[in-house]
């Protein structure tokens, strides 16, 4: 069947297959989506919802970019690995753009182009099949690219200090028992005993929120750390100060420490469909009871904290951080995470905040006003 069309509307289905040419080349993420599998499903028209919902211009950027990194690299677009890696980057879309700019980053990264993890990467996306630890390799995309971007700041007036919280779960007779172990111990008991066991967690739980002195750092200057004020060096974080680093833009809300991850155990994971319910009922339990519990605790970790650096060496100072407890964890509310998240405090939003750039060379740090983005208020809980 032939169509006869006039000649102006040939010249605007030409423009109009120009412009869509020219946004194909140009806009990665709606190329992926017009040449997936279609429907709400697709990882990719997700990707499009939340660039669409998003106001903060360098979050728009990070995604876009990250996208294109992802699509020239991975030969397959609609099986293998790079749908799996959009997909798994969405189940917190609170960290989906920083998830994705990281294994952008690892891929662009010179510096691993003999690591192990590359080449693994390297050796996998032109296949179909998505491999079993696939959530273990990206795993150690961010632990590399996180070590390398902290080790940056070591030298002269940084030294590394990574420690890691912890919450104690073993006391009494159960004392040699895992997390796991304890969680089976909850399977197919009254609701009394359900209640018996999860008041022994707590109470070995509840000496370890009793810690008056709490450290959660990555670096600790070695130094005063200063500003030029008027032409004066003026001091604004003191030697030995704890400095948190996250590589993410400041406006992110994110996790500082998760909590008793078992799942997260290659050696645990055979277990995760038998024990997970549960599991959520117990961590469910231990929020509800902790967020009322463990104020002190977050107050310890900030008064032993001078403030996070984020990406782009950015200091946020403390006072204007936020810390809570949350039940959110890496995957989301379907497998829930007693955690500690931070993130700008919410009479921030839309204003301006004082925070400051570090430079290798110097330890004099430029000041810089930083403009926080809105956000959503509501604390991230399931």
């Amino acid at each position: 069947m032939k169509i006869l069309i006039s000649e102006s509307q040939l010249v605007r289905l030409q423009e109009n297959q120009k412009e869509l040419f020219d946004m194909f080349d140009t806009d990665y993420l709606n190329l992926l989506y017009r040449n997936s599998k279609k429907g709400s499903k697709n990882p990719a028209y997700k990707l499009l919802a939340l660039r669409a919902s998003l106001e903060n211009e360098s979050l728009i950027r990070d995604l876009n970019k990250s996208i294109e990194t992802l699509y020239k690299f991975f030969n397959r677009k609609n099986s293998g690995l790079l749908p799996k890696i959009l997909e798994l980057s969405l189940v917190d879309r609170y960290k989906t753009i920083n998830d994705l700019k990281i294994v952008s980053d690892f891929i662009n990264d010179a510096d691993f182009n003999d690591d192990v993890t590359k080449k693994q990467l390297l050796k996998l996306r032109n296949m179909t099949e998505v491999p079993d630890d696939l959530e273990d390799i990206l795993k150690n995309v961010r632990e590399k690219e996180y070590s390398k971007y902290e080790k940056g700041f070591e030298g002269d007036y940084f030294d590394l200090k990574r420690t890691s919280l912890s919450l104690q779960y073993k006391c009494g007779d159960d004392l040699d028992k895992s997390f796991l172990e304890k969680i089976q111990k909850f399977k197919s008991v009254s609701k009394e005993d359900f209640e018996n066991l999860l008041i022994n967690i707590k109470n070995c739980v509840k000496s370890s929120l009793g810690e008056k002195v709490v450290v959660k750092s990555d670096i600790v200057s070695k130094t005063p750390l200063y500003v030029m004020d008027n032409d004066v060096k003026t001091e604004v974080f003191p030697s030995g100060s704890n400095f948190e680093v996250k590589k993410m833009d400041v406006n992110i809300d994110s996790y500082l420490s998760e909590f008793f991850s078992i799942f997260k155990q290659t050696k645990n994971k055979e277990f995760k469909g038998q024990y997970l319910e549960i599991y959520n009922s117990v961590i469910r339990g231990l929020y509800e009871w902790v967020k009322g519990e463990g104020q002190e605790y977050l107050n310890s970790i900030k008064n032993n904290m001078e403030g996070i650096v984020y990406e782009n060496y950015t200091i946020v100072p403390i006072n204007y951080i936020d810390f809570y407890w949350s039940n959110v964890g890496q995957r989301g509310c379907n497998e829930l995470r007693l955690s500690i998240r931070f993130r700008i405090k919410p009479e921030y939003q839309n204003k301006t905040i004082e925070s400051y750039v570090f430079t290798k060379t110097s330890d004099i740090l430029e000041k810089k006003e930083l403009r926080v983005s809105k956000q959503e208020v509501e604390k991230i809980v399931c």
